[in-house]
């Protein structure tokens, strides 16, 4: 069980189950793919049972972290110059002059724990970001820019992901404006719940490490809870009163903005009687007056990414057209195919039944993209399928449009296949 978020960039998921299986999947995408070998699996034991996820959920998304930037110009995460260090490599660089540490996450995250560097080591830096559309507005601001100029430029996140967006979009925006040079770009592998493995009692930690799961936060292991109460920096936005814990679902009224908020025990209580004061709950950015989100997003040049992955949808152009103008004939290729499909519902999309279905997967890995040929029982009924797929409202199934071309066996093939196996699904 769990969540996830799917992008062309890649996915990114928190899933729950038990110890035996996570490291059973873990290791079998692994066997799978070698592609998963750089895969950072970062994984917690004894988890309640009640903070597990219910159920499974993958989103389609155009960003794996919301910039609100166009796909086609969104930065490259393979060109990215940002070095990874381990947990013990980051903290010592924490000591270092010269140095910036920012913390990418949104400012609610911030309030209730950050990591607070030694007395002559790193400057620490919150953006104050309500989330992550802002981040790219911020580091375009020239204020920011020259603070970031010339020095080491250390940033971190809950897991990475967020981290390896950010620093993404850093190594484009250094590229469009030689002016904004840094001395280079450092994360720590598997982000603020790694380093707190690393330093179970804390290191340069401060506070709880916000969560967005049934865990709520993190805390550092060995950490006194009395130390850990005294480094509380935040406070309820009704008292004022020190509080470091998220409860009760609160955010902010401001329409505009509507971040959680920290409401403390004893003003919980006191919502509960009156309502009508949840209207008027605001975060310290609200109180503060501070606002990024009127500011234009940069205009960054199109990434080498988004160019090679152009180059590589005119690539899958002429795929496609390979398929088309071709000699009528029995079989056709169908594509576009829901990734959950069976052959009684292609069989309803065509409105034919037919001869023989071949589900084409890929050569080397077996997986299958979507693809299938279909033959038909007379070429009468295979020109009306063509012709039905090329008309306005098309062939599908459910929302998904199918292509639908003739696709004749090549001179010499066997067909059906050698061995074929008729499956429906």
């Amino acid at each position: 069980t769990g969540r996830g978020r799917c992008a062309e960039e890649g996915l990114n998921c928190t899933l729950t189950g038990s110890a035996e299986g996570i490291r059973e999947m873990a290791q079998g995408l692994r066997d799978w793919d070698p592609i998963f070998n750089e895969t950072d699996f970062k994984l917690t034991d004894g988890l309640d049972n009640r903070k597990k996820f219910k159920s499974l959920t993958i989103q389609k998304k155009s960003e794996l972290v919301a910039y609100g930037l166009p796909v086609s110009m969104a930065p490259s995460l393979k060109a990215n110059e940002t070095k990874h260090l381990e947990a013990d490599e980051y903290h010592k660089m924490m000591a270092q002059p010269d140095t910036v540490i920012i913390d990418v996450r949104n400012h609610y995250e911030a309030q209730i724990g950050h990591f607070q560097p030694p007395p002559g080591g790193a400057e620490f830096i919150d953006p104050k970001v309500r989330n992550s559309h802002e981040l790219p507005k911020w580091l375009a601001l020239e204020e920011t820019q020259e603070k970031l100029r010339g020095k080491k430029v250390m940033m971190y996140c809950t897991g990475g992901i967020r981290c390896e967006r950010f620093s993404a979009l850093m190594s484009q925006m250094k590229q469009d404006n030689p002016a904004f040079q840094t001395e280079g770009e450092y994360m720590v592998r598997g982000g603020v719940e790694r380093y707190m493995k690393t330093f179970p009692q804390g290191g340069f930690w401060k506070g709880k490490n916000f969560l967005f799961d049934k865990r709520q936060e993190q805390i550092p292991e060995n950490k006194p809870r009395e130390e850990l109460e005294n480094e509380v920096e935040s406070c309820c936005c009704m008292c004022k009163k020190p509080c470091g814990v998220y409860r009760g679902g609160f955010k902010c009224s401001v329409k505009a903005c509507m971040v959680p908020t920290i409401v403390c025990a004893t003003c919980r209580t006191a919502l509960d009687a009156d309502p009508e004061a949840v209207k008027k709950l605001e975060c310290p950015l609200c109180e503060e007056g501070w606002t990024l989100r009127e500011l234009e997003a940069p205009k960054l040049h199109r990434a080498v990414k988004r160019k090679a992955e152009s180059q590589s949808g005119t690539a899958s152009k002429r795929n496609r057209e390979k398929h088309q103008n071709k000699a009528p004939s029995t079989r056709l290729f169908v594509g576009n195919l829901p990734f959950v499909v069976d052959a009684s519902a292609i069989r309803e999309a065509l409105g034919k039944s037919f001869k023989l279905l071949q589900w084409i997967t890929d050569q080397k890995s077996g997986v299958w993209y979507g693809n299938a040929f279909v033959e038909l029982r007379s070429l009468k009924e295979a020109s009306e399928a063509v012709e039905g797929a090329g008309s306005a409202d098309g062939t599908r199934i459910g929302k998904r449009r199918l292509r639908v071309n003739f696709a004749p066996p090549k001179d010499g093939a066997t067909w059906p296949p050698k061995g074929h196996v008729p499956h429906d699904r």
